[in-house]
């Protein structure tokens, strides 16, 4: 069955060339090293000779698909066969003293350079998995105002995860600084008391060891004294070290997950601050702790943030920053977590429920998941991949308990480095548990030995003067030539045909001189540049460059072809040879489904309308990652929805919905307007940080439609009517008026019209007339007319 067994199977990866490429690349090897080195050469000790062609005789190198049964004796064939032993393969158990989630255990293998082998192991979480937790609190003076705050959360923190798991044991250490001006005031009553009621101060405690004993730790982490210091960042980094690397004084379990919680109000002191108190020699990583207090504290600088992140990759150490809120030091802590592995951050607020949710989720990121790391270098490729349905780069998600999770290991070397053996270690991170790989690459041939019963010292076909070494002769200092014919004083040009390559027009490629019978290559200007090859028709200079980089600095150039390091492809090594750069955060589909992953860049297909960094980005589709978050969202920020308080805390461990009252005006962060039961509206918006984390903020308000106003719909209507009237009377006026206008033009143009004026009557006659009198006497009165 699958859940039982082991499965190896090897796959070697063949170059898919024509015959005379496939001749040519094996026949320029001209030692039995240098042929099985490369994927598909065998090589002959003694070939046949089956014509008279001297050149063609002679080859001891080729590929094993161009052999005919007639060119070599079977016994005579040297090509090492790969091979895997399974060491120690102990079955998964619970038991809470020895837990096994990994197998096998130890397998060792032998491989060929260039070959690769595909190694199937297995992963199964175990039930009540043992969890140490070690609290780390700072006890400076101006801690005392969150001493009791932080004494509660140790002890809230101890009873969350006795709710996860039975098995848990807890510790708790304090620091204040290094003792010394001008970290702390070395006046001999400050030494004493540094202020009032306070302790002595010290660099490091051990107050309790890893225990189950909870009233213990409670007692401890509540009686706990301040002490004092001068400066405002504080000697945190010493105690982290020291609580990390002395394992047997804090009482780690190896076969436990570890958790480290650190509390502090103040920022931290980094290497090289420990020269203002004359402290030079760089700390040294090693445990000094003496009757539970740290006594080197003057000796060795503080550790740097890289030792630190070192160190707790190394055991296996999760780091938790709680620390108090307060301007100045969130950002030091956010950059610090961001620097080491597997590291968090969380401020404490009124209740401290952010930091239990963040330690919960910490737990349940570990416990859940499963990332696969190795401790290979450049010259072995590993690489992981799985079956599981949550798969994700290097590893799974939502493991369940009892669940058993199958993983495959595909295993290249790449270099081979003589005498020297390869100890890989496969494991889960933050686990002690791993997979160990003896890896033996089979560079050398055993013929190449004294002991092999080819091998001829001084033999009489190297002329004496050399030895016989898996058929051809390897000469004596100051001796060249097939047999080793020739000295430093005599030359020959001997057989020219013996240095031509394929029958080619030039000897030795153009690049050396034929010499008694072999070619001697050119050298070049620059000394790290090389000629090389039977033929002198290989170099190490003229491969494809990126960036004016040979092999982009990510490989080695051999005989015009780019050989990659370990995790880089293409024809310069410019690619990354993973998927991972084409996943969003989130997801486990390559380019979100819908393209593919070309030099660790997505491109898109186009037809769907798919693009972005991701091809997540659809101007046709629905947002679907609002609909995914939005009951957590709603739990997180409002404690309303679909989960209640314990079913929020279990299930939406992937992020901390942030509330706030005001959104960013980034385009590119992704806006959610979604309904909850009540009618509301929810919005928050999603982005992804720099080391690939989800991150929510939720608007503090929902939008949600308040009780009718009665009154304001009365006075809406009221208004809305007269409104209406007002309005047909303006139109009733202006109509009215522009109609009375036109009718006085039209009779201002008929009066115009007339022919007479408009006081004179034709048919008129006054009741006088009057007529003048020539002898009129104008002094007389005038008198009426009869």
């Amino acid at each position: 069955m699958l859940a039982t067994h082991v499965i190896f199977v090897f796959t070697f990866t063949l170059p898919l060339l024509i015959f005379g490429q496939y001749s040519s690349d094996c026949q320029s090897k001209e030692t039995c090293r240098d042929c099985i080195q490369e994927i598909g050469c065998i090589w002959c000790i003694t070939p046949n000779n089956l014509t008279a062609d001297a050149v063609t005789a002679s080859i001891h190198c080729t590929h094993r698909n161009t052999t005919s049964n007639d060119w070599c004796p079977k016994n005579l064939i040297v090509e090492p066969k790969s091979s895997d032993n399974v060491v120690q393969n102990r079955e998964f158990s619970s038991n809470i003293e020895n837990p096994i989630q990994f197998k096998p255990q130890l397998i060792k293998l032998s491989l060929r350079k260039g070959e690769k082998i595909d190694i199937h192991f297995q992963y199964q979480q175990a039930q009540n998995y043992p969890v140490d937790l070690y609290y780390i609190m700072d006890l400076s003076n101006s801690m005392e105002p969150h001493r009791k705050k932080l004494g509660e959360l140790g002890v809230k923190l101890a009873e969350a995860l006795k709710s996860l798991t039975s098995n848990v044991r807890l510790g708790f250490g304090s620091f204040i600084d290094k003792v010394d001006l001008p970290f702390v005031s070395t006046v001999k009553a400050k030494l004493k008391e540094p202020c009032n009621g306070c302790a002595p101060p010290y660099s490091f405690i051990n107050h309790l060891n890893l225990s189950s004993d909870y009233s213990k730790f409670k007692m401890e982490v509540t009686n706990a004294k301040v002490s004092g210091n001068l400066d405002s960042p504080e000697g945190g980094l010493d105690a982290i070290m020291q609580a990390i690397v002395c394992k047997e004084q804090i009482g780690w379990r190896s076969q436990a997950r570890h958790l480290l919680v650190f509390s502090t109000d103040a920022e931290f002191h980094i290497a090289g601050d420990g020269k203002l108190a004359g402290v030079i020699e760089p700390n040294d990583a090693k445990c000094h702790m003496v009757q539970n207090s740290y006594v080197e504290y003057l000796k060795y600088d503080y550790p740097s943030v890289s030792q630190i992140n070192h160190v707790a990759k190394e055991n296996n150490i999760n780091i938790i920053f709680a620390i108090v809120k307060k301007d100045g030091i969130r950002d030091s802590y956010q950059m610090l977590s961001k620097s080491i592995e597997n590291s968090n951050f969380g401020e404490l607020d009124n209740n401290d429920n952010n930091v239990i949710d963040l330690v919960i989720r910490n737990y349940n990121k570990i416990v859940q998941s499963v990332t696969l790391t190795s401790n290979a270098t450049d010259d072995v490729d590993v690489k992981f991949s799985s079956t599981c349905q949550d798969s994700k780069p290097n590893g799974c998600g939502n493991v369940h308990v009892g669940e058993i999770v199958n993983f495959t290991a595909t295993i290249q070397p790449r270099e081979c480095l003589k005498g020297q053996k390869k100890i890989i270690s496969i494991k889960p991170e933050a686990l002690h548990e791993s997979l160990i790989i003896e890896l033996d690459i089979l560079c050398d041939c055993p013929c190449s030995s004294p002991s092999d019963n080819s091998y001829q010292a001084n033999s009489t076909e190297c002329s004496g003067r050399g030895d016989l070494q898996c058929g051809i002769c390897k000469c004596a200092a100051g001796r060249f030539g097939r047999n080793c014919q020739c000295d430093n004083y005599v030359f020959s040009s001997g057989n020219s045909a013996n240095c031509k390559m394929n029958d080619q027009a030039e000897i030795c490629s153009g690049q050396g001189e034929c010499k008694c019978g072999k070619c001697e290559c050119n050298s070049r200007p620059k000394a790290q540049e090389k000629i090389y090859g039977k033929f002198c028709q290989c170099n190490n200079y003229s491969c494809k460059r990126e960036g004016g980089i040979l092999c982009s600095g990510k490989g080695t150039c051999d005989c015009g072809d780019c050989k990659c390091h370990a995790g880089y492809t293409g024809d310069a090594c410019q690619c990354p040879d993973t998927t991972i750069s084409c996943i969003a955060p989130g997801s486990n589909l390559v380019c979100s489904g819908y393209g593919k992953c070309n030099c660790g860049q997505c491109e898109c297909m186009m037809d769907g309308g798919h693009s972005g960094k991701y091809c997540e980005e659809c101007t046709t589709c629905p947002a679907q990652r609002c609909e995914e978050l939005r009951h957590c969202v709603e739990c997180q920020a409002y404690e309303t929805g679909v989960f209640d308080k314990n079913q929020c805390r279990l299930n939406c461990t992937a992020f901390k919905t942030e509330v706030v009252d005001k959104f960013s005006d980034d385009d590119d962060i992704k806006k959610c307007r979604v309904p909850d039961k009540a009618g509301c509206i929810i919005i928050f918006e999603y982005t992804y940080d720099e080391d690939k984390e989800l991150i929510v903020r939720a608007q503090k308000e929902k939008l949600c439609a308040g009780p009718p106003n009665v009154l304001a719909w009365i006075l809406g209507v009221i208004g809305t009517i007269l409104l209406a009237g007002l309005i047909m009377l303006i139109i009733w006026k202006v109509c009215t008026t522009i109609h009375d206008r036109r009718e006085y033009a039209k009779f201002e143009n008929e009066r115009k019209g007339l022919k007479w004026h408009r006081n004179d009557n034709p048919l008129y006659k006054e009741a006088t007339s009057t007529f003048a009198n020539p002898v009129y006497n104008r002094s007389s009165s005038r008198l009426p007319s009869k």
